[in-house]
């Protein structure tokens, strides 16, 4: 397939294991890829490090890509914080919830502030971004990560907002409620606490992680023209996790 052919996607935070994924579905799909993180690292044919919580440092990085290649087409916002200290909100600090926010959801609201200029100056206007959420934003908790949770859920309605405020110009704003992807860095929170995910699988209905080149595939779908009647949704990636009361035995 070659649905981003001569297309500038830019995948922000594309060092992570999902963010090296969408990179490199999106070149195999004839896009050239912006490779974005606040790490140095190798990803897409012009890797930028840059910190998507600084305005001056988001607005540069657009600029600079639309002076580069001559447009913006995708935008992939995969940037987000998963902090140790992001417990119970009766047992979280200011600093870290403020930490938590600004990675999870100032980030993207920045993103999408300075993305979304040169998405409606392409010529014909339009474009997509996909933020990457979590279905924790769409259920409630008993345990830890109560900041991140709230972020993903501001992530959401700005999502919901943004689709609509833009929809009649040819912008189109989604977001992935990722469940349990299978990464190294999803693996260590389980592996933090021996018995913790045996305790999860029982309740996950299918039984399983869902897997990077599945994480990869439903957001170059979003990004695609294939989605192209798609705006201001959430689309859940979790193995059917928030839709089960119960799991077969």
């Amino acid at each position: 397939m070659t649905r981003f052919a001569g297309r500038v996607c830019v995948v922000n935070g594309a060092a992570s294991e999902i963010g090296r994924a969408v990179a490199a579905r999106f070149a195999a799909e004839g896009g050239v890829v912006v490779g974005v993180d606040v790490i140095g690292h190798d990803v897409g044919e012009q890797s930028v490090q840059a910190d998507l919580t600084d305005e001056a440092q988001v607005r540069a990085l657009y600029d600079d890509v639309v002076a580069t290649h001559g447009h913006l087409d995708v935008v992939y916002n995969n940037v987000g914080l998963m902090d140790r200290g992001d417990l119970s909100l009766l047992d979280t600090d200011l600093d870290t919830w403020r930490r938590v926010q600004d990675a999870n959801l100032t980030s993207v609201f920045l993103s999408c502030k300075h993305a979304v200029p040169h998405l409606r100056g392409t010529e014909p206007s339009g474009g997509a971004i996909v933020n990457a959420a979590s279905f924790l934003a769409d259920i409630g908790a008993a345990t830890a990560q109560m900041g991140y949770a709230a972020a993903k859920a501001g992530v959401v309605q700005l999502t919901r907002d943004l689709g609509v405020h833009l929809a009649r110009s040819g912008v189109r704003v989604n977001a992935v409620l990722f469940g349990p992807i299978d990464t190294a860095a999803q693996r260590a929170v389980f592996e933090r606490n021996p018995g913790a995910l045996d305790k999860r699988l029982v309740h996950w209905p299918m039984g399983r992680f869902g897997t990077l080149d599945e994480a990869a595939a439903t957001v170059a779908f979003l990004a695609s023209d294939d989605a192209g009647f798609i705006t201001a949704s959430a689309i859940p990636l979790d193995g059917g996790i928030t839709e089960a009361f119960t799991v077969p035995d």
